[in-house]
């Protein structure tokens, strides 16, 4: 286990600071001090010898001294700077008031001197750390990070400011996210209105056109058919409206009669594939249950998508088969085009995947990506294969 990281503070550093500061002027004072007063004994000592002799010839006596053409008093005695030249006489007074001033001048410098010590030694690296940190912020730039060893007042500031910073990242991150799901909602919502909303259109064109030439029949049939994609029309735009992301669709099984789910996967492709040749195939399967339990609009939905898909790539025809197996609804889509890629089999069903030889500018490249979600969502899966053209299989789990 490593020791325990002592707690530091900036007051107790600033305590030693100002121990210091007073130690280091006194220290410098006492000895600039000693310094000058060295320097005046030196002036006094070159005169020491002349005062001294004069001072003995003087002694017991009063009156007056000629020295140099110079009248001296004397008094009682005389005093040694008496004897000074006049150059020694103001060096030696320069130094008597510096031995003086020297105190306050030490405790200025010293407090200079502490104090650029402490703001390096303690302010210096966490002010340009939170600063720089601040600019970064500002600039929207969030991908860094502050590192401050010190645990003192500034270190834990220092630390909060992270924390915030991994804060606003990570809601940046989870903002960035939403926007980026509600853009592929979107872009999910508009891809899969098309297909139904080119279903109503045929069939509306064929009824305007064809009307006075139809069965009773068929014209019910053709008003079913658009009544059935008008009710997930309204379904999915309410879905949608509450919906967040597309993994988050909730799925609304119900038990579904087999022959009637495949007529209408058949009536779907049909009338989906007008341009092209539209085959569906029924495979059946040993002890098939006639009523499965699936959600219908889910199923239809990634049924419409891979007919979509088809019809882009296909060059004369498609072929749908379906089948129920080992509890599992199975629905596979080939065409007859170019087939997958190396590149497309790998991320054809990622959002917004658009392959090289997209030319379609209207395309999203979110129509696999969809199906991927919803199949796996359903219980099941969704495979890419290539097979003398594209071939899709999606799964449901139909228990």
């Amino acid at each position: 286990m490593g020791k325990k990281s002592r707690r530091q503070s900036i007051k107790k550093d600033f305590a030693v600071y100002i121990i210091l500061y007073i130690l280091l002027s006194l220290l410098l004072g006492f000895l600039s001090s000693r310094f000058f007063q060295q320097k005046q004994n030196q002036i006094r000592q070159k005169y020491q010898a002349e005062y001294e002799k004069t001072m003995q010839n003087l002694e017991g006596h009063k009156g007056t001294l000629y020295r140099d053409d110079i009248q001296v008093e004397i008094r009682y005695t005389v005093d040694i700077v008496t004897f000074f030249t006049p150059y020694d006489l103001i060096k030696y007074d320069i130094l008597g008031v510096s031995s003086g001033a020297v105190y306050p001048v030490s405790f200025i410098v010293c407090l200079i001197l502490t104090s650029i010590l402490f703001y390096k030694k303690t302010l210096q690296k966490p002010l340009e750390l939170l600063g720089s940190a601040a600019d970064k912020i500002a600039g929207s730039n969030l991908d860094f990070e502050i590192h401050y060893d010190r645990q003192d007042e500034l270190g834990r500031l220092c630390l909060s400011f992270e924390k915030m910073r991994r804060a606003l990242r990570d809601n940046n991150l989870e903002l960035w996210r939403q926007i980026e799901e509600r853009r592929r909602l979107n872009a999910a919502f508009a891809h899969d209105l098309r297909t139904p909303l080119t279903v109503l259109k045929g069939q509306s064109e064929m009824l305007v056109k064809y009307t006075p030439n139809m069965s009773e029949e068929k014209i019910i049939e053709t008003a079913e058919m658009m009544r059935r994609h008008i009710a997930r029309l309204e379904n999915y735009v309410d879905t949608m409206n509450t919906l967040q992301r597309l993994e988050d669709i909730e799925l609304h099984r119900q038990a579904v009669d087999k022959p009637r789910l495949f007529r209408q996967l058949k009536e779907t492709g049909t009338c989906i594939c007008a341009d092209k040749t539209f085959i569906f195939e029924e495979m059946p399967q040993q002890s098939e249950p006639v009523l499965i339990t699936i959600d219908t609009a889910v199923i239809m939905q990634v049924y419409e998508n891979l007919l979509s898909n088809a019809i882009r790539y296909a060059r004369r025809q498609i072929l749908v088969s379906a089948c129920i197996t080992d509890g599992f609804f199975r629905i596979t889509v080939s065409d007859d085009g170019a087939g997958f890629s190396d590149k497309d089999l790998l991320e054809a069903t990622k959002p917004f995947y658009k392959a090289s030889k997209e030319t379609d500018s209207e395309h999203f490249g979110m129509g696999l990506n969809i199906c991927k979600v919803l199949c796996e969502k359903h219980g099941g899966f969704l495979t890419l294969q290539n097979k003398d053209g594209a071939v899709v299989t999606a799964v449901f789990r139909a228990a």
